[in-house]
């Protein structure tokens, strides 16, 4: 469980960042999973050059993995898991969505501020975003940046721009979150965000999982959200999946 200090801080700055969560071991055999289903989206992303926020050969985004690889699905509901988002949502959550996000060599621009509320109404508003380092995320290939205590500003309008939706215009550049693998921050789902160009010869890949309470709906539709298990019932691992 996260400790109190880890508590304060998510609450007071909307993030917190947990090194060495899991062992090179682990990280590799999740990235080898993932490398397969990003090497077929991948493909079929050059034969169009865009699909929604993905570019050809810049940055792809693989979506709701969970439901195409149950080992990745089990490890996305695992203990550790658990743990730290019935300390932040309460005692029953479930897997909002997931997807990879690998960044290639020479990916020239800025992925831009957004919460990401931002691309999905949800009710209630605030889960949790897990985003996990499978290589080292550093300044040079493209980490993410965030806004500390942004969170606290609720919904931002987000205008659409010709690579993602942006919620913040102005030139304070936030704080770098540079990761190592294995590595992971957690933050809330209204905090502002963002990453930079891929200077390296390295593809940047990270995961990210989004957790929240059970029941969470999109309030325009009134639909469930239903795009991945529940993984925590009274507080505990819910493994009836």
């Amino acid at each position: 469980m996260l400790n109190e200090n880890q508590l304060k801080q998510y609450e007071q700055e909307g993030y917190i960042i947990l090194e060495s969560l899991f062992s090179a071991e682990e990280i590799d055999a999740l990235t080898k999973r993932i490398d397969i289903l990003d090497e077929a989206s991948e493909a079929e992303l050059v034969k169009s050059g865009h699909a929604g926020i993905s570019t050809a050969k810049k940055i792809n985004f693989t979506v709701l993995l969970n439901q195409k690889d149950d080992a990745i699905k089990t490890f996305a509901s695992q203990q550790k898991m658990v743990d730290i988002t019935t300390s932040l949502l309460g005692p029953d959550v479930k897997l909002y969505w997931d997807q990879s996000v690998y960044k290639r060599p020479e990916a020239d621009r800025d992925f831009p501020w957004h919460q990401d509320n931002g691309y999905a109404p949800t009710q209630p508003e605030h889960y949790v975003t897990c985003w996990l380092a499978l290589e080292d995320a550093t300044i040079e290939n493209g980490c993410i940046w965030i806004h500390p205590g942004s969170h606290k500003q609720g919904f931002v309008e987000h205008r659409d721009s010709d690579v993602g939706k942006q919620c913040y215009f102005g030139d304070d550049p936030g704080m770098a979150v540079p990761l190592k693998k294995g590595s992971m921050v957690v933050f809330h789902s209204l905090l502002f965000h963002r990453s930079t160009p891929n200077r390296s010869n390295t593809t940047r890949k990270g995961y990210i999982m989004q957790y929240s309470v059970d029941g969470a709906f999109n309030p325009v539709t009134g639909a469930v959200y239903n795009n991945g298990p529940v993984i925590a019932l009274e507080g505990k691992a819910y493994s009836n999946q």
